[in-house]
């Protein structure tokens, strides 16, 4: 594949540009606005710069062909699926070819990734049928990778199976057991299969949109309902007055006091107010782990004296690489469990499993619906394992 970078005063004229050089099977991989450089570059009008890539087909060697077109058709190439190293090198040359026509590689660099990304997948479903083990257990993999379980997981699941006779492998029931089993070590609980309060302040952080206050009121309904006991609520999410008017909602139906903070000092009286309450829940604005600045203002609420269990709260649903990068923007935390939400709204439960492993940081409680008090459960190490295999365990008394 040949890949150049045209510039032109209009679209129109860099299109040509393209036209006259590649052809017209050249296809158009981004379009945009740059700035001429140095001074001029400042008073001008901004010049087009079209990314154009065309396909080396005919002049490629017969041989080169025959790859392709036994690509194209679904047909394994034998270099790429017994040769890993093979693969690697013909990634790393694709991206120095993609990405050496341009000086600005940010936006492309991040295409080339997912395109990597997408090709490893590829490769390693390929791969897969030259792996020694059962067709039962493959199924199983695959299920577990379509959950976006993460690869290092699976690895080490797989390094396992091998290590069983083809006769284990083929039952069923011994297999899904075995899987089943070899998960549950990797998921970190706290007091297992004991339902256990939280400490006196639980403070309830996490990115926007993850339904940090529909969980602390669901939380709140139990504890007060259920467990009688006396639970104030705090709010420090002045950034939208829905939010606070929400949490009002919720105090008024359950009977529980509310008070609004806006500075660490004002969130200290408010928990030396609520001595008398046997839990104090604290609503934390919704953080973009993008925000340095928000973050650094939760971070500043968190240093002080008061002893609190943190909840990192993260929907089911949220992609790995998002899942990352929530993980980087809150490294300042030293002590937090982790509680999913929106279970219903998502078939992949992948990411509980990863993060648990990922941070070692315990699981707390689970949520599949909009009910409250319903929809909430303490966390339950087997039942998350068994809907990564299959099983519909989390649909959500709302639904």
């Amino acid at each position: 594949m040949k890949v150049k970078r045209y510039i032109g005063d209009t679209v129109q004229e860099a299109l040509q540009k393209v036209r006259t050089e590649l052809g017209k099977d050249a296809v158009i991989i981004n379009t945009r606005k740059i700035k001429k450089r140095g001074l001029k570059g400042l008073f001008s009008k901004p010049i087009i710069e079209v990314v154009a890539a065309v396909d080396d087909y005919e002049r490629s060697s017969p041989n080169e062909r025959k790859d392709i077109k036994e690509y194209s058709s679904g047909i394994r190439s034998e270099s790429l699926v017994n040769k890993p190293e093979s693969f690697k090198e013909s990634m790393n040359s694709i991206k120095n070819s993609y990405l050496n026509n341009s000086n600005e590689t940010k936006s492309m660099e991040q295409e080339f990734n997912e395109i990597k990304s997408m090709l490893n997948k590829v490769y390693k479903v390929i791969k897969l049928d030259e792996d020694s083990i059962s067709d039962i257990a493959k199924q199983y993999i695959l299920r577990l990778r379509n959950a976006e379980v993460d690869e290092e997981i699976i690895e080490k699941l797989k390094d396992k199976i091998e290590k069983l006779t083809m006769d284990l492998q083929s039952s069923e029931d011994f297999i899904r057991n075995f899987i089943h089993n070899t998960l549950l070590d990797l998921i970190t609980l706290e007091n297992e299969n004991v339902d256990t309060e939280p400490k006196k302040v639980a403070v309830f952080i996490g990115p926007t949109g993850v339904g940090k206050t529909t969980t602390m009121a669901k939380l709140a309904a139990l504890y007060t309902l259920t467990k009688k006991k006396k639970v104030g609520f705090i709010t420090s999410d002045t950034y939208r007055i829905a939010a606070v008017e929400q949490l009002r909602t919720y105090s008024d139906i359950i009977g529980i006091p509310l008070t609004v903070v806006y500075s660490p000092q004002e969130f200290a009286s408010a928990v030396e107010n609520y001595k008398e309450e046997d839990i104090i829940m604290v609503d934390t604005a919704g953080r973009s782990h993008k925000d340095k600045y928000q973050l650094m203002e939760l971070k500043h609420l968190l240093d002080s004296d008061i002893e609190s269990q943190v909840y990192l709260v993260i929907s089911a649903g949220t992609k790995m690489s998002d899942c990352r990068d929530i993980l980087n923007s809150y490294s300042f935390l030293e002590d937090y469990k982790l509680l999913f939400t929106k279970l219903d709204e998502t078939s992949s439960y992948g990411a509980i499993v990863n993060l648990s492993y990922m941070t070692k940081k315990p699981l707390s409680y689970l949520t599949y619906g909009q009910s409250v008090p319903d929809d909430i459960e303490v966390a339950d190490k087997s039942k998350i394992i068994n809907s990564l295999l299959g099983d519909k365990l989390y649909e959500g008394s709302s639904r």
